[in-house]
């Protein structure tokens, strides 16, 4: 059973760092048809690139990302009982180096096509005269700080606390859930392998 959690927070880990935050559109999802108003997507455009300057938003979604890891590794451990010997944490450390390095690349390759498709999501959300109120906001000193520095939340205190808190819960949720499709995946591949090996019908 320690070794199915070990194995669900790894997972989870992964997908937590390698999605980073807005990245988990599907990829499959089909492309809208419908046309958008050409004043409104300029709006749009403007609205993000004030909320999120182009230069930095690689920088502002790895700092989201590093936070979500290490307060999914400090769950990790919790729902271990914080038990884990020093072999382990050293295989949980490198496991988290190498989700990083995976959450930097896909940050970098997936940043352009996310904040065009947010613009996009803004125009079908909202009319052209909220995205004219919208505007004037961000354009505030109080509204470019309020949006630039929304991501940062999760590395504050008490939300860092509720976000270790759910995801320990989860791990540990999770468990039964993960014991029994390991279990299930075994016996599939049991029964597959034994079907492969039966000759067929016919065959002498």
């Amino acid at each position: 059973m320690r070794v199915t959690r070990f194995i669900g927070a790894a997972a989870v880990l992964l997908s937590l760092g390698g999605a980073g935050p807005g990245l988990a559109a599907q990829e499959d999802a089909p492309a809208p048809a419908l046309t958008l108003d050409p004043r409104s997507l300029a709006l749009a455009n403007e609205i993000i690139d004030i909320s999120f300057p182009p230069e930095s938003r690689h920088a502002m979604m790895a700092r989201a990302s590093e936070t979500m890891l290490a307060q999914a590794r400090t769950a990790a451990s919790a729902a271990f009982g914080g038990t884990l010997d020093e072999d382990a944490r050293r295989i949980l450390d490198r496991f988290i180096e190498r989700v990083r390095a995976l959450s930097n690349r896909m940050i970098a390759e997936g940043t352009p096509a996310i904040f065009t498709a947010m613009a996009r999501a803004y125009v079908r959300t909202f009319t052209f005269a909220e995205l004219v109120q919208i505007r004037a906001f961000v354009g505030t000193p109080a509204g470019t700080n309020f949006m630039q520095r929304s991501m940062d939340l999760l590395a504050d205190p008490d939300v860092a606390r509720a976000n270790t808190a759910y995801m320990a819960a989860t791990f540990q949720a999770l468990e039964p859930l993960q014991t029994e499709l390991m279990e299930e995946l075994r016996t599939y591949m049991e029964s597959h392998e034994r079907h492969r090996s039966e000759p067929t019908s016919g065959t002498r």
